[in-house]
Order: C-alpha cells, then structure tokens, then sequence
C-alpha cells in the first residue's frame, strides 16, 4: 500500500465516531464488488455486446441473468453486515513486546447465520461464524512497541457472503483501552541485594503482625487465607504479614540510577524487580519522583501502572 493511500486511511478511520458499543446501520455499511464480481460483470457486459450483434436470444438471458445474480449478492452481502452489534472489552494488562489481546463480542439480532471476517490494520484476519439470534466472542490480537495505554485501533469487520462477488464492510471504532508496562530489563546485583528470604515465600522475620490483605497466590499456607473474606464475599484473599517473605522491606528506588539519562532504561529495570519482589514474595517500596507505592492490596498492579503512566497523563 501507497503511503499517501495508507495516509488516507488513517485519516478517514480516525473521523469515525467512538462509542462504547454500535450496531451496524445502512449508513455505516459499505458496498464494492470483489474482484470475482468484477470478472463476472465483464463477462456480462462482453455477452451483452455479442448479443447486440448477433442477435441471440440465449445471448440476452445470460447476461441478464448475471447482471441479476450480482444485484441479488449486493442485497446478500449487505444483510451479512446489516443490524450487527458490537462491542469491546480489554484483555489483561501486558508487558512490552507481547502481545495484547482484545475481546469483541458481535450481537445477531436476526435469524440469518452470518460469516464475518474481521481486519485490523497490521493486515491480521479473524474468520467468525455467527449463528441467528447468537452472540459470539472474538480476540484481536495486537502487537505492544511501547509503554502506555494502548488504544484498540479501528478495525474493518467484512464479508463476502455468500456468492463473493460483492464485499460488505464497516469500520467500527470502539472504546476499550488496555495497560502496556514497561518491558522487564535484567538488574540482578539490585534484584537480589538485602537478603534472601527463600523460596515460597514462608520465611517472616518481621513478627506475625497483619498488615494488609491481597490477593490469593498459588502455595498460599491455608493459615494466611482470610477466611472470613471467603465466606461473606466469596472472594479468595489472603493475609499478609509485616515481614512476609523477606529479611526486611526492599526499596526501589527511582534514585538507584544516578543520572542515567535514559528514563525507559530505568522504567524496565525497577519493572524487572517489581516482579522479582513478586516472585519472591519479598516486601518492598517503590519510589519514584512523583509518588511511593508501599505494601498494599494490588501492589504490583499499582506499581507497574504507575511506571507504565510514568511522565504521561494517565
């Protein structure tokens, strides 16, 4: 594709409406024929001409009878498209280089079993089937360069069906962003300085003080699963303890670095201990210019969060 044709396209995409959820209206579905149907109604045209000269009648019908079948696709293909709900939800946050995944569902009020294709920019399809008066779930899988929220792009949902001579297609535009971390960069001599407190995360030097509850983790001893929590909300929690984990709190300090100009080097490198210190089930503090993070529910969430929206409006 041309840069001016791929400009073009952004530039028409980014006019579309962004809404929570669409449903697909004669206004927003387009109609061109494939290049099938292109053939086909030059075969139609070259039998329409023969028959002028010729004067045959079989001639006639057969191009007629073309000409009637493409009109009968375009109402066909318009009906794969027409009516269709969608809407988007956003997969769970990512790290930099992986792959983020969004979900879509696509509503079929109508009785009329539907084949869709959808088609993002990067070039990538997902084929779906949709049977009448259903409701189906599909993942659009994109590719992360770079920290931040990720945007799911406009996307064009197509089909064909069921002759493939003419191609109906939209191009929804829905809300649903996602969390892009920074991608962990190796510090191991900062990782792993102050102790050790062990695998499995047992060892609590610190005493048998509470200090906040968290989510559940695999390997959880059943004396620290709040089970009170359990039994009026149904939610699997754990206690956590002053000294979990650990000979004493690590800090991650934004400081560590010196003046090391590069702010996405530092970003990855205190990312890669926060997930050490999970890990590790090591207590730890995160410092940063703008804030702290200390041990609380949800901590590395709120931890990569905020070194993801670091420098950025949130």
């Amino acid at each position: 594709m041309s840069p001016f044709r791929d400009r073009l396209r952004r530039w028409w995409w980014q006019r579309q409406p962004l809404e929570e959820r669409c449903r697909l209206s004669q206004r927003r579905i387009y109609l061109l024929p494939t290049r099938f149907g292109l053939l086909l109604l030059a075969v139609a045209l070259a039998v329409w001409v023969g028959a002028l000269n010729y004067q045959v009648s079989l001639a006639y019908a057969l191009a007629f009878w073309i000409a009637s079948l493409v009109l009968v696709a375009v109402l066909m293909a318009y009906r794969q498209l027409s009516g269709l709900g969608l809407r988007a939800e956003p997969g769970a946050a990512v790290f930099a280089g992986e792959r983020a995944v969004f979900r879509l569902w696509l509503d079929n009020p109508l009785p009329l079993q539907r084949r869709l294709r959808l088609r993002l920019s990067d070039g990538e399809t997902v084929d779906c089937l949709l049977d009448g008066d259903g409701e189906v779930r599909v993942e659009l899988a994109l590719a992360t360069g770079r920290r931040g929220w990720l945007e799911l792009p406009p996307f064009v949902v197509e089909s064909d069906a069921p002759f493939g001579l003419i191609r109906a297609w939209a191009v929804p535009r829905l809300r649903a962003r996602l969390l892009v971390y920074p991608a962990p960069l190796p510090d191991a001599m900062r990782g792993r300085s102050g102790g050790d407190g062990g695998s499995g995360g047992a060892a609590r030097s610190g005493g048998d003080d509470f200090s906040h509850l968290d989510s559940y983790r695999h390997g959880d001893a059943p004396r620290q699963i709040a089970w009170k929590v359990l039994a009026r909300r149904d939610v699997l929690a754990s206690k956590r303890f002053v000294g979990d984990g650990g000979a004493e709190e690590l800090l991650l300090d934004w400081r560590d670095y010196g003046r090391e100009p590069d702010i996405e080097w530092r970003l990855s490198r205190l990312a890669w201990r926060v997930e050490e210190c999970e890990q590790r089930r090591r207590r730890y503090r995160l410092l940063l210019p703008d804030g702290e993070i200390g041990p609380q529910p949800r901590q590395r969430e709120q931890a990569l969060s905020a070194l993801a929206l670091f420098g950025r409006d949130a």
